[in-house]
Parts: structure tokens; C-alpha cells; sequence
């Protein structure tokens, strides 16, 4: 009985952290989140924020690589496509509705530990050298 324990333990471990990095989806693919109405892109993202705060530090990491991945995967073209189409829903989002997209991410990054947010910061840099110069002019 003691020869099994180890071997118990270690498989109790591995289904653990099995369980535990589902907590966290799979990107949305952009070519189908540009699709989404305001309705659903925000209750997405409260529901994928909810999920990001109660997951480790190396689960949101692994969450943003993969959103990297996803986006390193389109033709300079589709990024460019999808890249306007998001502009143009920007754009046509009342006052009160950017507001709230705006405030849902202030949320969830003043919910994360400083060197999370420092993080995010350097990740966001990483995702400017997607953009034209014109696109980068229009990012603070």
C-alpha cells in the first residue's frame, strides 16, 4: 500500500492541474469575435475576466500567449480587415457603451497584482508591432 501512494499522489496532481488549466478558455478566434453584437461582446468579457482573476498568474500568461498566437496567425491583410471592422463598431458604440468597455477593463486590471499589470502593459507594446504607423498614432 505505501509503494502506491506516491504514484497516487502524482496522478491526484496531474487530473488537479488538468481541471485547474481548464478554468481558463481558448482565445476567441478575432475572425468571430469581430462578428459578436455589443451584448455579447461585453457579457464575453465580464465572463472571460471572471475567469482570468480566479486563475493563476501562469494561467493568464498562458491565456495571452495564446491570444498572441492567434493573431500572429492572420495575414498582414486579415489583421488589417479585421482591424477596421473593429474601428467601425468602435465608432459606432454610443457614449455610455464605450464607457462601459472602457470601465470593465480599468476592472479587471486594477484587479491583478502590480507586476501583472506590468505585464500587460509590456504585452500590449508587443501587440503595437502589428500595427501601421497611422493605427499606432491612435493608441496612448
Amino acid at each position: 500500500m505505501k509503494r502506491w501512494m506516491p504514484y497516487f499522489l502524482l496522478v491526484l496532481t496531474l487530473l488537479g492541474g488538468s481541471v485547474a488549466q481548464g478554468a481558463v478558455p481558448d482565445p476567441v478566434d478575432p475572425r468571430e469575435s469581430v462578428n459578436y453584437t455589443f451584448d455579447q461582446r461585453m457579457a464575453h468579457t465580464k465572463q472571460l475576466h471572471a475567469k482570468l482573476r480566479e486563475a493563476s498568474p501562469a494561467e493568464r500568461s498562458m491565456y495571452f500567449d495564446k491570444s498572441l498566437e492567434a493573431i500572429k496567425k492572420l495575414s498582414p491583410e486579415e489583421r488589417r480587415d479585421l482591424s477596421e471592422k473593429f474601428k467601425s463598431q468602435w465608432k459606432k458604440l454610443t457614449d455610455e457603451q464605450k464607457k462601459q468597455v472602457k470601465q470593465e477593463a480599468r476592472n479587471y486590471i486594477t484587479s491583478l497584482p502590480d507586476a501583472e499589470r506590468k505585464e500587460l502593459k509590456r504585452r500590449r507594446e508587443m501587440l503595437l508591432e502589428f500595427m501601421s504607423p497611422e493605427e499606432r498614432k491612435h493608441w496612448p
